[in-house]
């Protein structure tokens, strides 16, 4: 079964970086064990992997515009 979170990687200034999952931004870095305001800091975060449903919904979005 698909994991229904989304998967993070967080750039920091520095250079370091982390991957986690979570509903979002937010819940991703506090499953990490940063606060959600955490994310201020942040040099940039990218979406390696999306959950199913949003998946989903960016397609459909695709093909209403095709």
């Amino acid at each position: 079964m698909a994991d229904s979170t989304t998967l993070y990687r967080f750039h920091w200034p520095g250079g370091a970086t982390n991957e986690g999952r979570g509903e979002d931004v937010a819940d991703a870095l506090e499953k990490l064990g940063f606060g959600a305001a955490s994310a201020q800091a942040l040099d940039y975060y990218e979406v390696i992997e999306e959950s199913p449903s949003d998946h989903d919904r960016h397609e459909l979005l695709k093909r209403a515009y095709q």
